[in-house]
């Protein structure tokens, strides 16, 4: 039976158009991974998962979840992608780019992830409409990511 063995949640600004997610040990961005998450909302290279938001005025909500086996997909998520990850140091960081970082720890290991998105059309349409520079706090975590991880097997 698949079961969740750990939740975190927070809200993350998408500073320079997203977030980064990495191993401790990994703190080199790599820009080739820009373009792909650019065209599926993101992309990862086994050590570093790039994620394009909707929009880049209002924080999105970010919950990541460790897992015993692969979990069931989520329902009514606009995407996901699929992609390994690996978490040597049991440190993941999440990277507001230049705005900064924090680290959640979790298991060491070899993982599945996925990354599944809602709210980017909620959110893309509310920033076309806004007609100043920032929107209402109301709104944060209209984009909302679930980044799933399970051991590989």
């Amino acid at each position: 039976m698949t079961q969740r063995l750990s939740q975190y949640q927070a809200l993350v600004m998408p500073d320079y158009g997203g977030f980064d997610l990495y191993d401790a040990d990994f703190d080199v961005r790599d820009d080739y991974l820009i373009k792909p998450a650019r065209a599926h909302g993101a992309a990862g290279n086994g050590r570093e998962v790039c994620v394009v938001c909707a929009q880049t005025r209002q924080e999105v909500e970010l919950v990541v979840e460790t897992w015993t086996a692969e979990p069931p997909l989520l329902d009514n998520c606009e995407g996901y992608q699929e992609m390994p990850m690996e978490i040597p140091t049991g440190l993941l960081v999440i990277s507001e780019r230049t705005r900064g970082a924090r680290d959640i720890t979790i298991p060491k290991g070899t993982y599945n992830s996925r990354i599944s998105f809602f709210g980017r059309t909620a959110a893309r349409e509310m920033a076309d409409k806004a007609v100043s520079t920032s929107l209402s706090s109301d709104h944060e975590g209209t984009e909302r990511y679930i980044f799933q991880m399970w051991p590989t097997l």
